[in-house]
């Protein structure tokens, strides 16, 4: 079963992503930022704090997987999400890359896809995608954590 670990806040775009990681049959470590929302009950899921702002913490909260999949909400009103994506986002990344993760998936809305995408240009050293929160965006990224990828892309539906 592989394991993958999924960040996010506890929005829709996470909740679809999460549902269709573990209809997949993956083993999920969701780190959020209000684990007691996560009302599921399921054996292949482990819910923990997202500790943003705690760097070494998150560093070794992603040490071992190779994918990780970061879900931004698309509601771009939502001024708390907006936040913590403006302050954190980018050393989350950062923590990805320390903490030995070879791909990084990113699920976002398609009008924030330039500030993720200009980040992510920037690495050279860990394959990264995203992805579009419009059409089928969970399906795509269960998809990207099915099979190896050894290349930078961009997606949008």
């Amino acid at each position: 079963m592989k394991e993958i670990a999924l960040l996010g806040t506890t929005d829709h775009v996470f909740a679809k992503v999460l549902g269709k990681l573990l209809e997949n049959g993956m083993s999920v470590k969701a780190l959020v930022d209000f684990p007691e929302k996560v009302m599921l009950n399921n054996s292949a899921l482990t819910v923990e704090h997202l500790p943003l702002g705690q760097h070494e913490r998150v560093v070794e909260a992603l040490q071992g997987y190779h994918d990780v999949i970061l879900t931004y909400n698309d509601d771009l009103r939502d001024v708390y999400t907006n936040e913590l994506t403006l302050k954190y986002f980018v050393d989350t990344v950062h923590a990805a890359r320390e903490a030995g993760v070879a791909r990084i998936i990113v699920v976002g809305s398609p009008d924030s896809e330039a500030f993720f995408v200009s980040d992510l240009r920037r690495l050279d050293d860990i394959d990264w995608v995203f992805i579009s929160t419009e059409g089928d965006f969970s399906t795509r990224a269960a998809q990207e954590t099915a099979a190896p990828h050894y290349h930078k892309e961009v997606y949008v539906d």
